[in-house]
């Protein structure tokens, strides 16, 4: 319900026009995969060589890595003064490629999942893709009813959101304390600042506005995504953890830096 809730929402705010138009800036598509699909996996491996942490949550690190562009966003980018426009298309662009690249990714990837990647693909299809395609429809066809809808959908996701936080502590107890009490927050502290610095310099050849959305864009983590592939498979709720504790983590960097993008935009006259 969280996850099918979370991308609803966010096809119900999106406009297909809306994000059709900058998928036509070759550099901004080019930046977006590059930065989401190979510059975030290759920094949390170098995290992760940096920083030792149990296994199960390096696991739930790469997941991490593997999906960017939270629900969340559009308030930070709004805050960064972002282009609306391009973060419908980081969007659209990240939602579609994280369905096809993750389960291909995942068993290459994090030790331990070896599930095919059909198997690793199906709740990508269900939870993401899919809840997200219906609430663009719904945009598309009655725009009036989608926006009466977000409201009540995104009280139904926060409802259960705070649930599955709740529900975390009470079943994965001893694993919440355990990271907590080990390096797994400041790992990815650690990995969302470097993600964030490489993404703004590599955005150089981008309009500040849209050089903000990728930089935001790739600072937040979708938890849905990187939840999906744990629901394939029988894993350690370490991960599970790992995954969760993001929310907290993505929210307090990217509003940060999201605060620092928005003072550099104001100071430069935009």
């Amino acid at each position: 319900m969280f996850m099918v809730g979370s991308f609803a929402g966010v096809g119900l705010g999106l406009a297909p026009r809306d994000a059709l138009a900058p998928l036509r800036n070759a550099r901004f598509v080019a930046l977006t995969l590059t930065v989401s699909w190979v510059v975030s996996p290759a920094i949390a491996y170098l995290v992760l060589h940096l920083i030792a942490i149990e296994p199960p949550y390096a696991t739930g690190l790469l997941l991490l890595a593997l999906a960017p562009c939270a629900p969340f966003a559009p308030a930070m980018v709004q805050t960064a003064r972002g282009d609306p426009a391009y973060l419908a298309a980081f969007t659209v662009l990240s939602a579609a490629v994280t369905v096809v690249v993750m389960p291909l990714a995942v068993p290459v990837l994090v030790q331990g999942l070896s599930a095919d990647p059909i198997t690793i693909a199906r709740p990508l299809l269900l939870f993401v893709l899919l809840p997200l395609l219906a609430g663009t429809i719904v945009k598309s066809i009655h725009g009036r009813a989608a926006e009466r809808l977000r409201s009540p959908v995104a009280l139904l996701t926060n409802i259960v959101g705070g649930a599955l936080m709740v529900a975390l502590v009470v079943v994965f107890g001893r694993a919440v304390y355990d990271a907590i009490g080990s390096y797994a927050i400041l790992t990815q502290i650690v990995f969302l600042v470097a993600l964030g610095l490489a993404a703004h310099v590599l955005g150089g050849g981008l309009s500040d506005r849209q050089r903000s959305v990728v930089t935001i864009g790739v600072c937040t983590r979708n938890l849905g995504a990187a939840l999906a592939p744990l629901t394939a498979v029988d894993g350690d709720p370490r991960a599970i953890v790992m995954i969760a504790i993001g929310a907290p983590v993505t929210i307090a960097v990217s509003a940060i830096v999201a605060r620092w993008l928005g003072r550099r935009a104001v100071s430069a006259g935009r």
